[in-house]
């Protein structure tokens, strides 16, 4: 298994399982972590809209491979999920 594989299971399962996990009780959760959280699940979403785009492109746009798709198919989902948590978290701490 490649890191690219690996990295698009932890975007499948990982980061929503961690993302569910950060969800629970969120009324009585602090700023941040309801930040981190909101911040998480729309990073995610833009994510996984962009990877259900690039997998629905026609073969002959990638053809020859290339780094890009790669990073979009592979790595968006849990790169969106990591980096809206941590702004969603700096936002939420900004404002508290």
């Amino acid at each position: 298994m490649s890191g690219g594989h690996a990295a698009l299971l932890a975007g499948l399962f990982v980061a929503p399982a961690l993302l569910l996990w950060l969800g629970q009780r969120l009324r009585d959760a602090g700023a941040v972590r309801r930040g981190a959280f909101w911040g998480g699940v729309v990073g995610h979403t833009a994510a996984l809209v962009a990877t259900v785009l690039a997998t629905l492109m026609p073969p002959i746009v990638w053809t020859g491979g290339g780094a890009l798709r790669e990073l979009v198919v592979h790595w968006s989902m849990a790169a969106g999920a990591v980096v809206g948590g941590a702004v969603g978290a700096v936002v939420a701490r900004r404002r508290a």
